[in-house]
């Protein structure tokens, strides 16, 4: 019926835009996946270097109840599934949304301020916490849309690829190179229905 809405009420409109919004949400996965591990073994790597390997379970780190709990639920589905509890699965069952929330305001101080901001090594200038808090939060809905089979076709699309490669460059260039060389996203959104 969204599409419908969108074409008009011409039906085979609408299903050339549901097939296109079907080929814009793949062409988005390899950037968006790109991101999410990137950010999260940065992350990973950084706190395990300050605190462990098992930074997730010292207090010193300061994560919050809804961060603990997303560590508690994480690690339950790895004992449901009779997965060791190693640092690299745990890290891996977290959802993006639970790295973003890292950069929330209650992360200010010391996480951002001690432990977090240098993992943005390749950033332009120096990069404040709300800042990237707002562009990963925006990249999170956006991923969640396109999870949730929901149209997008209407979203400023070319915007947000470029601030997914952004983001990624502030972590890892040779990762932002690759995904840009692989992305075939200019490709397909170029080719949207008529």
């Amino acid at each position: 019926g969204r599409y419908l809405g969108i074409a008009t009420g011409d039906l085979a409109q609408a299903l050339r835009l549901y097939t296109w919004n079907t080929a814009l949400s793949e062409s988005l996965y390899g950037p968006l996946q790109g991101l999410e591990i990137t950010l999260r073994n940065k992350i990973h790597e950084r706190l395990t270097a300050v605190f462990s390997a098992h930074w997730y379970d010292d207090a010193r780190v300061g994560l919050r109840h809804g961060q603990q709990q997303r560590i508690a639920e994480a690690k339950e589905t790895l004992r449901f599934q009779r997965k060791p509890l190693e640092p690299g699965r745990v890290v891996a069952e977290l959802s993006f949304g639970f790295w973003v929330a890292l950069f929330g305001p209650k992360y200010e101080d010391p996480l951002w301020r001690a432990h977090v901001r240098p993992v943005f090594v390749n950033a332009a200038s120096p990069l404040r916490r709300r800042d990237v808090h707002k562009v990963l939060d925006e990249i999170r809905l956006l991923r969640n849309r396109i999870a949730h089979h929901e149209p997008i076709l209407q979203r400023p699309l070319r915007e947000e690829h470029g601030i997914i490669v952004t983001a990624i460059q502030w972590l890892c260039a040779t990762t932002s190179s690759w995904i840009e060389h692989h992305s075939r996203f200019e490709e397909i959104y170029a080719a949207r229905p008529h």
